[in-house]
Protein backbone atom coordinates (compact mmCIF):
# COMPACT_ATOMS: atom_id res chain seq x y z
CA UNK A 1 0.00 0.00 0.00
CA UNK A 2 1.24 3.46 -0.87
CA UNK A 3 0.27 6.79 0.60
CA UNK A 4 -1.22 9.29 -1.80
CA UNK A 5 0.72 12.47 -2.52
CA UNK A 6 -1.35 15.64 -2.39
CA UNK A 7 -0.93 19.23 -3.51
CA UNK A 8 -2.26 21.90 -1.19
CA UNK A 9 -2.19 25.56 -2.31
CA UNK A 10 0.83 25.01 -4.52
CA UNK A 11 2.81 22.95 -2.00
CA UNK A 12 3.63 19.35 -2.98
CA UNK A 13 4.22 16.87 -0.19
CA UNK A 14 7.14 14.43 -0.56
CA UNK A 15 6.82 11.45 -2.89
CA UNK A 16 4.87 8.48 -1.49
CA UNK A 17 6.75 6.01 0.69
CA UNK A 18 6.04 2.36 1.41
CA UNK A 19 4.74 1.67 4.89
CA UNK A 20 7.51 0.41 7.12
CA UNK A 21 10.30 2.29 5.36
CA UNK A 22 10.10 5.45 7.45
CA UNK A 23 13.39 6.13 9.24
CA UNK A 24 12.38 9.49 10.74
CA UNK A 25 9.29 10.54 12.71
CA UNK A 26 6.28 10.73 10.41
CA UNK A 27 4.18 13.90 10.63
CA UNK A 28 0.80 14.79 9.18
CA UNK A 29 0.18 18.52 8.68
CA UNK A 30 -3.03 20.55 8.90
CA UNK A 31 -3.77 24.25 8.50
CA UNK A 32 -6.65 26.52 7.54
CA UNK A 33 -5.33 28.80 4.83
CA UNK A 34 -8.17 29.80 2.56
CA UNK A 35 -7.56 27.39 -0.37
CA UNK A 36 -5.58 29.86 -2.45
CA UNK A 37 -7.52 32.95 -1.35
CA UNK A 38 -4.88 34.07 1.15
CA UNK A 39 -1.57 34.35 -0.70
CA UNK A 40 0.38 35.32 2.41
CA UNK A 41 -0.79 32.13 4.13
CA UNK A 42 0.21 30.11 1.06
CA UNK A 43 3.76 31.44 1.20
CA UNK A 44 4.12 31.15 4.96
CA UNK A 45 2.67 27.66 5.31
CA UNK A 46 4.46 26.42 2.21
CA UNK A 47 7.89 27.44 3.51
CA UNK A 48 7.11 26.08 6.98
CA UNK A 49 6.05 22.68 5.66
CA UNK A 50 9.02 22.66 3.28
CA UNK A 51 11.28 22.96 6.32
CA UNK A 52 9.35 20.23 8.15
CA UNK A 53 9.79 17.94 5.14
CA UNK A 54 13.55 18.47 5.28
CA UNK A 55 13.63 17.34 8.92
CA UNK A 56 10.84 14.75 9.14
CA UNK A 57 8.87 12.39 6.93
CA UNK A 58 5.91 14.57 6.02
CA UNK A 59 3.06 12.27 5.03
CA UNK A 60 0.71 14.98 3.83
CA UNK A 61 -0.37 18.60 4.21
CA UNK A 62 -4.09 19.31 4.31
CA UNK A 63 -6.05 22.55 4.27
CA UNK A 64 -9.17 22.01 6.40
CA UNK A 65 -10.84 25.30 5.50
CA UNK A 66 -14.50 25.20 4.50
CA UNK A 67 -15.74 25.00 0.93
CA UNK A 68 -19.04 24.88 -0.90
CA UNK A 69 -22.18 24.70 1.23
CA UNK A 70 -20.36 24.89 4.58
CA UNK A 71 -18.40 27.99 3.54
CA UNK A 72 -21.64 29.66 2.44
CA UNK A 73 -23.38 28.74 5.71
CA UNK A 74 -20.52 30.10 7.80
CA UNK A 75 -20.66 33.34 5.85
CA UNK A 76 -24.41 33.68 6.30
CA UNK A 77 -24.29 32.86 10.01
CA UNK A 78 -21.62 35.47 10.70
CA UNK A 79 -22.60 38.29 8.32
CA UNK A 80 -21.66 41.82 9.33
CA UNK A 81 -21.76 44.97 7.15
CA UNK A 82 -18.19 45.77 8.16
CA UNK A 83 -16.08 43.50 5.96
CA UNK A 84 -13.18 43.25 8.45
CA UNK A 85 -15.47 42.23 11.30
CA UNK A 86 -17.24 39.78 9.00
CA UNK A 87 -13.91 38.18 8.07
CA UNK A 88 -12.94 37.72 11.72
CA UNK A 89 -16.37 36.28 12.53
CA UNK A 90 -16.18 33.88 9.59
CA UNK A 91 -12.94 32.39 10.90
CA UNK A 92 -13.83 32.54 14.59
CA UNK A 93 -17.23 30.91 15.00
CA UNK A 94 -18.26 27.57 16.46
CA UNK A 95 -19.89 26.29 13.25
CA UNK A 96 -16.64 26.75 11.30
CA UNK A 97 -14.51 25.40 14.16
CA UNK A 98 -16.55 22.19 14.26
CA UNK A 99 -16.53 21.66 10.49
CA UNK A 100 -12.77 22.24 10.20
CA UNK A 101 -12.19 19.84 13.10
CA UNK A 102 -14.32 17.16 11.43
CA UNK A 103 -12.40 17.70 8.18
CA UNK A 104 -9.13 17.05 10.01
CA UNK A 105 -10.53 13.97 11.77
CA UNK A 106 -11.76 12.54 8.46
CA UNK A 107 -8.31 12.86 6.88
CA UNK A 108 -6.54 11.37 9.90
CA UNK A 109 -8.44 8.10 9.66
CA UNK A 110 -6.44 7.32 6.52
CA UNK A 111 -3.13 7.74 8.38
CA UNK A 112 -3.71 6.08 11.77
CA UNK A 113 -1.10 3.38 11.20
CA UNK A 114 1.43 5.64 9.48
CA UNK A 115 1.65 8.98 11.31
CA UNK A 116 3.51 9.42 14.58
CA UNK A 117 2.19 12.93 15.18
CA UNK A 118 -0.30 15.41 13.78
CA UNK A 119 0.87 19.02 13.60
CA UNK A 120 -1.81 21.67 13.19
CA UNK A 121 -1.11 25.36 12.53
CA UNK A 122 -3.30 27.79 14.46
CA UNK A 123 -6.29 27.19 16.71
CA UNK A 124 -9.19 27.66 14.29
CA UNK A 125 -9.94 23.95 14.68
CA UNK A 126 -9.00 20.96 16.84
CA UNK A 127 -7.26 18.17 14.94
CA UNK A 128 -7.76 15.87 17.96
CA UNK A 129 -11.52 16.45 17.81
CA UNK A 130 -12.57 12.79 17.65
CA UNK A 131 -9.83 11.60 20.03
CA UNK A 132 -8.09 9.57 17.37
CA UNK A 133 -4.98 7.48 17.96
CA UNK A 134 -2.47 10.04 16.62
CA UNK A 135 -1.16 12.57 19.18
CA UNK A 136 -1.64 16.19 18.19
CA UNK A 137 0.77 19.16 18.32
CA UNK A 138 -0.30 22.80 17.84
CA UNK A 139 1.86 25.62 16.46
CA UNK A 140 0.27 29.04 16.94
CA UNK A 141 1.20 32.71 16.81
CA UNK A 142 -1.72 34.17 18.79
CA UNK A 143 -4.74 33.49 20.99
CA UNK A 144 -8.25 34.93 21.06
CA UNK A 145 -7.67 35.83 24.70
CA UNK A 146 -4.89 38.21 23.63
CA UNK A 147 -7.13 39.77 20.98
CA UNK A 148 -9.90 40.23 23.54
CA UNK A 149 -7.47 41.89 25.97
CA UNK A 150 -6.26 44.39 23.37
CA UNK A 151 -7.91 47.77 24.08
CA UNK A 152 -8.63 48.28 20.35
CA UNK A 153 -10.08 44.75 19.91
CA UNK A 154 -9.29 44.77 16.18
CA UNK A 155 -9.25 40.98 15.89
CA UNK A 156 -11.84 40.12 18.52
CA UNK A 157 -15.19 40.06 16.67
CA UNK A 158 -17.32 38.73 19.54
CA UNK A 159 -18.05 39.57 23.15
CA UNK A 160 -20.06 38.16 26.01
CA UNK A 161 -21.31 34.57 25.72
CA UNK A 162 -20.12 34.12 22.11
CA UNK A 163 -16.58 35.08 23.05
CA UNK A 164 -16.70 32.85 26.15
CA UNK A 165 -17.85 29.88 24.05
CA UNK A 166 -15.09 30.42 21.47
CA UNK A 167 -12.46 30.70 24.20
CA UNK A 168 -13.76 27.46 25.69
CA UNK A 169 -13.29 25.65 22.36
CA UNK A 170 -9.83 27.15 21.99
CA UNK A 171 -8.98 26.05 25.52
CA UNK A 172 -10.09 22.47 24.83
CA UNK A 173 -7.89 22.36 21.72
CA UNK A 174 -4.90 23.38 23.85
CA UNK A 175 -5.82 20.75 26.46
CA UNK A 176 -6.13 18.00 23.82
CA UNK A 177 -2.72 18.75 22.30
CA UNK A 178 0.24 16.71 23.51
CA UNK A 179 2.39 19.84 23.10
CA UNK A 180 2.01 23.46 21.98
CA UNK A 181 4.60 25.50 20.12
CA UNK A 182 4.30 29.29 20.01
CA UNK A 183 6.08 31.92 17.99
CA UNK A 184 6.55 34.28 20.90
CA UNK A 185 7.02 34.30 24.64
CA UNK A 186 4.02 36.63 24.85
CA UNK A 187 1.77 33.86 23.51
CA UNK A 188 3.43 31.13 25.55
CA UNK A 189 2.84 33.04 28.78
CA UNK A 190 -0.76 33.79 27.80
CA UNK A 191 -1.54 30.12 27.12
CA UNK A 192 -0.06 29.10 30.47
CA UNK A 193 -1.58 31.90 32.54
CA UNK A 194 -4.98 32.44 30.90
CA UNK A 195 -5.79 28.95 29.58
CA UNK A 196 -4.30 27.01 32.50
CA UNK A 197 -2.01 24.85 30.35
CA UNK A 198 0.97 23.34 32.24
CA UNK A 199 4.22 25.25 31.79
CA UNK A 200 6.12 22.19 30.51
CA UNK A 201 3.55 21.67 27.74
CA UNK A 202 4.25 24.96 25.93
CA UNK A 203 7.48 25.89 24.13
CA UNK A 204 8.47 29.07 22.29
CA UNK A 205 10.18 28.34 18.95
CA UNK A 206 9.86 31.65 17.06
CA UNK A 207 8.77 32.15 13.48
CA UNK A 208 10.56 31.95 10.17
CA UNK A 209 11.18 34.49 7.43
CA UNK A 210 8.87 34.08 4.43
CA UNK A 211 11.61 34.52 1.83
CA UNK A 212 13.50 31.64 0.26
CA UNK A 213 16.34 31.58 -0.50
CA UNK A 214 17.66 34.13 1.98
CA UNK A 215 18.71 37.38 0.21
CA UNK A 216 22.48 37.49 -0.06
CA UNK A 217 22.95 40.70 -2.03
CA UNK A 218 25.12 43.37 -0.33
CA UNK A 219 23.38 46.14 1.59
CA UNK A 220 23.08 49.17 -0.69
CA UNK A 221 24.79 52.44 0.12
CA UNK A 222 22.54 55.00 1.75
CA UNK A 223 21.43 58.08 -0.21
CA UNK A 224 20.99 61.73 0.70
CA UNK A 225 17.21 61.22 0.55
CA UNK A 226 16.59 58.49 3.14
CA UNK A 227 13.39 56.53 2.67
CA UNK A 228 11.10 55.07 5.33
CA UNK A 229 8.91 52.09 4.40
CA UNK A 230 5.61 50.99 5.96
CA UNK A 231 3.74 47.85 4.88
CA UNK A 232 0.41 47.17 6.55
CA UNK A 233 -2.81 46.03 4.91
CA UNK A 234 -4.82 47.19 7.95
CA UNK A 235 -3.84 50.86 8.19
CA UNK A 236 -5.39 51.60 11.58
CA UNK A 237 -4.36 48.39 13.36
CA UNK A 238 -0.80 48.79 12.10
CA UNK A 239 -0.62 52.35 13.47
CA UNK A 240 -0.64 54.13 10.11
CA UNK A 241 -1.99 57.44 11.34
CA UNK A 242 0.54 57.51 14.20
CA UNK A 243 3.29 57.11 11.61
CA UNK A 244 1.96 59.89 9.37
CA UNK A 245 1.67 62.30 12.29
CA UNK A 246 5.20 61.46 13.45
CA UNK A 247 6.62 61.75 9.94
CA UNK A 248 5.15 65.23 9.53
CA UNK A 249 7.20 66.30 12.58
CA UNK A 250 10.33 64.61 11.24
CA UNK A 251 9.96 66.17 7.82
CA UNK A 252 10.42 69.63 9.31
CA UNK A 253 13.94 68.61 10.40
CA UNK A 254 14.84 66.21 7.59
CA UNK A 255 13.14 67.74 4.53
CA UNK A 256 14.85 65.31 2.13
CA UNK A 257 13.30 62.26 3.84
CA UNK A 258 10.37 60.48 2.26
CA UNK A 259 7.89 57.84 3.35
CA UNK A 260 6.52 55.04 1.17
CA UNK A 261 3.33 53.61 2.57
CA UNK A 262 1.80 50.36 1.30
CA UNK A 263 -1.72 49.65 2.58
CA UNK A 264 -5.03 48.17 1.50
CA UNK A 265 -7.11 50.81 3.31
CA UNK A 266 -8.13 54.32 2.29
CA UNK A 267 -6.10 56.96 4.16
CA UNK A 268 -8.47 58.97 6.41
CA UNK A 269 -8.93 62.64 5.56
CA UNK A 270 -6.91 65.21 7.44
CA UNK A 271 -3.68 63.26 7.84
CA UNK A 272 -0.45 64.92 6.61
CA UNK A 273 0.86 63.43 3.35
CA UNK A 274 3.72 65.73 2.35
CA UNK A 275 6.61 63.68 0.93
CA UNK A 276 4.49 60.55 1.40
CA UNK A 277 3.93 58.11 -1.45
CA UNK A 278 0.84 55.95 -0.90
CA UNK A 279 1.06 52.67 -2.80
CA UNK A 280 -1.79 50.21 -3.44
CA UNK A 281 -1.52 46.97 -1.51
CA UNK A 282 -0.33 44.09 -3.67
CA UNK A 283 1.06 40.59 -3.21
CA UNK A 284 3.64 40.89 -5.97
CA UNK A 285 6.66 39.55 -4.11
CA UNK A 286 9.16 40.99 -6.58
CA UNK A 287 7.63 44.44 -6.09
CA UNK A 288 7.80 44.04 -2.29
CA UNK A 289 11.44 42.96 -2.48
CA UNK A 290 12.21 45.98 -4.67
CA UNK A 291 10.63 48.28 -2.05
CA UNK A 292 12.88 46.80 0.63
CA UNK A 293 15.93 47.30 -1.58
CA UNK A 294 15.00 50.93 -2.28
CA UNK A 295 14.38 51.81 1.38
CA UNK A 296 16.60 52.69 4.33
CA UNK A 297 14.39 52.13 7.40
CA UNK A 298 11.29 50.04 8.05
CA UNK A 299 8.63 51.44 10.42
CA UNK A 300 5.70 49.53 11.94
CA UNK A 301 4.03 51.23 14.96
CA UNK A 302 1.37 48.48 15.28
CA UNK A 303 -1.37 48.57 17.89
CA UNK A 304 -1.73 44.80 17.68
CA UNK A 305 0.94 42.55 16.19
CA UNK A 306 0.98 38.76 16.39
CA UNK A 307 4.63 38.43 15.34
CA UNK A 308 5.93 40.73 12.61
CA UNK A 309 6.74 38.80 9.43
CA UNK A 310 7.52 42.04 7.59
CA UNK A 311 10.10 42.94 10.24
CA UNK A 312 12.01 39.76 9.42
CA UNK A 313 11.74 40.44 5.70
CA UNK A 314 12.98 44.01 6.08
CA UNK A 315 15.93 42.80 8.17
CA UNK A 316 16.83 40.24 5.52
CA UNK A 317 17.28 43.14 3.11
CA UNK A 318 19.48 45.03 5.57
CA UNK A 319 16.89 47.44 6.96
CA UNK A 320 16.73 48.44 10.62
CA UNK A 321 13.17 48.53 11.96
CA UNK A 322 11.34 50.89 14.29
CA UNK A 323 8.50 49.19 16.12
CA UNK A 324 6.51 49.20 19.35
CA UNK A 325 7.85 47.88 22.64
CA UNK A 326 6.02 45.89 25.26
CA UNK A 327 4.82 43.06 23.01
CA UNK A 328 6.00 40.51 20.49
CA UNK A 329 8.24 43.02 18.68
CA UNK A 330 10.55 42.85 21.69
CA UNK A 331 11.41 39.34 20.50
CA UNK A 332 12.13 40.34 16.90
CA UNK A 333 13.83 43.74 17.23
CA UNK A 334 16.87 44.06 19.49
CA UNK A 335 16.36 47.60 20.76
CA UNK A 336 19.37 49.75 19.94
CA UNK A 337 21.11 46.92 18.06
CA UNK A 338 18.93 45.96 15.07
CA UNK A 339 16.43 48.80 15.34
CA UNK A 340 14.44 50.69 17.95
CA UNK A 341 11.29 50.18 20.01
CA UNK A 342 8.99 53.07 20.98
CA UNK A 343 5.97 53.31 23.30
CA UNK A 344 2.55 52.51 21.87
CA UNK A 345 0.77 55.45 20.18
CA UNK A 346 3.52 57.90 21.19
CA UNK A 347 3.82 60.23 18.19
CA UNK A 348 6.59 62.32 19.75
CA UNK A 349 8.77 59.36 20.72
CA UNK A 350 8.35 57.79 17.28
CA UNK A 351 9.27 61.08 15.59
CA UNK A 352 12.39 61.47 17.73
CA UNK A 353 13.66 57.97 16.93
CA UNK A 354 12.92 58.33 13.22
CA UNK A 355 14.80 61.63 13.14
CA UNK A 356 17.88 60.12 14.83
CA UNK A 357 17.97 57.22 12.37
CA UNK A 358 17.30 59.35 9.30
CA UNK A 359 20.01 61.86 10.19
CA UNK A 360 22.70 59.23 10.79
CA UNK A 361 23.58 57.13 7.73
CA UNK A 362 26.34 55.23 9.53
CA UNK A 363 23.92 54.25 12.30
CA UNK A 364 21.37 53.02 9.74
CA UNK A 365 23.97 50.91 7.98
CA UNK A 366 25.25 49.30 11.19
CA UNK A 367 21.74 48.58 12.51
CA UNK A 368 20.80 47.10 9.14
CA UNK A 369 23.87 44.84 9.01
CA UNK A 370 23.21 43.58 12.53
CA UNK A 371 19.51 43.05 11.75
CA UNK A 372 20.39 40.91 8.74
CA UNK A 373 22.80 38.76 10.77
CA UNK A 374 20.26 38.43 13.61
CA UNK A 375 17.48 37.17 11.32
CA UNK A 376 19.69 34.84 9.31
CA UNK A 377 21.07 33.33 12.53
CA UNK A 378 17.75 32.84 14.33
CA UNK A 379 14.65 33.21 12.20
CA UNK A 380 14.65 30.90 9.19
CA UNK A 381 12.01 28.16 9.08
CA UNK A 382 14.78 25.59 9.44
CA UNK A 383 15.72 27.22 12.75
CA UNK A 384 12.09 26.99 13.89
CA UNK A 385 11.72 23.34 12.87
CA UNK A 386 15.00 22.37 14.53
CA UNK A 387 13.81 23.90 17.80
CA UNK A 388 10.55 21.93 17.41
CA UNK A 389 12.46 18.75 16.60
CA UNK A 390 14.18 18.67 19.99
CA UNK A 391 10.80 18.55 21.75
CA UNK A 392 9.11 16.27 19.18
CA UNK A 393 11.84 13.64 19.45
CA UNK A 394 11.62 13.81 23.24
CA UNK A 395 7.83 13.31 23.11
CA UNK A 396 8.12 10.33 20.77
CA UNK A 397 10.89 8.82 22.87
CA UNK A 398 8.68 8.92 25.97
CA UNK A 399 5.81 7.46 23.95
CA UNK A 400 7.94 4.49 22.85
CA UNK A 401 9.12 3.87 26.40
CA UNK A 402 5.50 3.57 27.54
CA UNK A 403 4.64 1.04 24.81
Amino acid sequence: MKMQSSRIDGYSVPAPLEIGTLSKPALLGFFSGGRGRDLSAETKYGLFFDALARRFDLLGVHDVDLSGYHRLMSGLLTFHPNRKIWKERYYKNIYSFNKRSHNAAHVQKNYEKQADLVLQVGVLFDAYWDKLQIPNIIYTDWTSQLSAQNPYRYRSPFSGTKLAKWLNYESKAFQHAIHIFTRSEVVRKNIVQEYGIPLEKVTTVGGGINIYPFPEQPILCQTDSPTLLFIGSDFKRKGGEVLLQAFSLVHNHVPSARLRLLTRDIIPDGLPLENVEVLPYVWDREMIYRLYKESDVFVLPSREETWGDVLLEAAAYGLPSIGVGGGVMDEVIKDGQTGFLTPLDDVGALANVMRVVLENADLRLQLGKDAKIHVKSNFTWDHVVERMALKIESILSRKEQRL
